[in-house]
């Protein structure tokens, strides 16, 4: 999950104008969250997050966004899946989009639980209402890879478009790419390419992630290693942690490329360090089974029970088969 971008929307504030609420607190807390953001900026952790947590408790939806962010990230505090969660859930529960997006996010990959479709739908749908880009990036997301729904490509087009309209770069990379193979829209090589130029001048690792996810398990395209490779490179060189977790995977089982264990190990430990919530539960599923790697209960367990303190719902469970193993 990226990082969030921290923007009160203007419904928001119309909300809080028609609720009669006086605005000088509104402005003294927008003050606030600015110097939060500056302490997160200069990595002042413990700062940061005395300011949020204050915040958060008097009820300011976007504080509890970026505060969940903090324990989803693990910044100057472990890493804790369910207290994103918690926090996430107050963030939506008020209005904010953002903490509506990454709440979505979180309950697609299911690691606090199993995936909730329906629910995922909903928080994006409703943070697109409200006009987030990446609400809208998601929907794209969502209707391109067919989640909770047949894949529709004219309406992944639509939102990509949407998105695309506000800066998002990675809209703009994967709308490139429905161009350039006439899915949901008519085929447009120049069209295609103006929007992976305006792509990379607005950076797009995800983007390239998820073009090279599709042609690494064959999602809307065949099955493509050597583009796999070079889209994931790509974005992973840019710092994207799912596709450094999606490359390791292709070392892990020498796909498309000679398999290389070591490699494999290293990227997925980047992977972790950069965000991506499921790369160390990948990866002692793999020493489980003994997947790409040597099987080796004990790493798997300890892998395990490192993701369980974050929160990982799925890694307590597999921890209940190793012990019958």
């Amino acid at each position: 999950m990226g990082r969030p971008i921290y923007r009160r929307s203007p419904l928001a504030l119309s909300l809080a104008l028609l609720s009669g609420l006086c605005m000088t607190p509104c402005l003294a807390q927008n003050g606030q969250l600015r110097q939060a953001e500056d302490a997160l900026q200069a990595k002042h952790y413990t700062e940061a997050q005395k300011i949020l947590e204050r915040l958060t408790n008097s009820g300011n939806a976007r504080a509890a966004s970026m505060l969940g962010d903090i324990h989803f990230r693990g910044l100057g505090v472990p890493r804790n899946f369910s207290k994103a969660k918690e926090l996430w859930e107050k963030s939506a529960a008020g209005g904010d989009a953002n903490g509506m997006c990454n709440l979505a996010q979180l309950l697609g990959v299911g690691i606090t639980g199993p995936v909730d479709s329906k629910r995922v739908v909903n928080l994006f749908e409703r943070a697109a209402r409200l006009g987030s880009a990446k609400a809208q990036y998601g929907m794209g997301l969502l209707y391109l890879e067919g989640f909770a729904t047949k894949p529709d490509y004219s309406r992944a087009a639509k939102y990509f478009a949407l998105s695309a309209k506000r800066g998002n770069g990675d809209a703009e990379c994967l709308l490139a790419h429905l161009y350039e193979h006439g899915l949901g829209v008519s085929k447009d090589p120049k069209r295609a390419a103006a929007f992976m130029k305006s792509a990379i001048s607005h950076g797009c690792p995800r983007g390239e992630s998820e073009i090279g996810r599709m042609y690494c398990y064959g999602i809307v395209m065949p099955k493509d290693y050597g583009k796999a490779y070079c889209w994931l490179s790509k974005a992973a060189a840019d710092g994207n942690g799912s596709a450094m977790a999606d490359l390791g995977g292709m070392y892990a089982d020498g796909k498309g490329v000679k398999a290389n264990t070591e490699r494999a190990l290293d990227l997925y430990v980047e992977a972790d360090k950069n965000g991506c919530p499921s790369a160390k539960f990948w990866l002692a599923e793999r020493y489980r089974e003994g997947k790409g790697f040597p099987k080796d209960l004990k790493k798997a367990r300890t892998l395990f029970e490192e993701s369980v303190k974050r929160g990982d719902k799925g890694s307590a469970d597999k921890l209940k088969l190793i012990t019958t193993e």
